[in-house]
């Protein structure tokens, strides 16, 4: 990473900070629950979620204030209390049937739009490449798909005020998928 970006991350952690002073967000995660998740992935977080969790808030900032806190801090920003909560229900021998199944381990859902869609963001990435969920017009293979943007591109959107939903390609060739949007 260059001193660019390492300068842009430090604008961003302390506009999101800010955010998280103003609207009274849970203090930040312990970094042993960032261990734990992480070992538990068998992947890192990207250095800038990491940061985040560790030294900003545990939750509550990003689109609609609904990214998922690391740990269960009390303060629940979707249905989930936690990320490790997440792990938890997906990783046991019969996982509960949700949206969420069954995915890559390394692709972890980050906050939620409501209506089962969320944002995702991918650890194998250091980046942290964005993915959307969207399950409402897309058969099962089109539900989960890359997105455009980074971590940092996603919350530098987010902070100048825009409320940006996931958007999968139309997937015309798919006999499941309809050819146009409904959203």
């Amino acid at each position: 990473m260059n001193d660019t970006e390492r300068r842009g991350d430090g604008e961003l952690l302390a506009a999101i900070r800010d955010f998280a002073q103003a609207n009274e967000l849970p203090p930040p995660a312990p970094t042993e629950a960032a261990e734990e998740l992480e070992a538990a992935l068998g992947h890192s977080m990207p250095p800038l979620l990491r940061r985040l969790y560790c030294e900003v808030a545990n939750g509550g900032f990003g689109v609609d204030g609904s990214v998922v806190s690391l740990t269960d801090a009390g303060w629940y920003f979707s249905d989930e209390a936690s990320l490790l909560d997440i792990y938890r229900l997906r990783s046991t021998p019969t996982p509960m049937p949700t949206d969420h199944f069954p995915l890559p381990l390394h692709i972890v859902p980050l906050a939620t739009l409501g209506c089962a869609i969320w944002w995702y963001v991918d650890l194998r990435s250091p980046e942290g490449q964005m993915w959307g969920w969207d399950p409402h017009p897309f058969c099962e293979r089109h539900r989960l798909f890359k997105e455009r943007f980074t971590l940092a591109e996603w919350l530098t959107d987010w902070l100048s005020g825009n409320r940006t939903f996931p958007r999968s390609p139309d997937h015309p060739d798919c006999p499941d998928c309809p050819s146009l949007r409904s959203h």
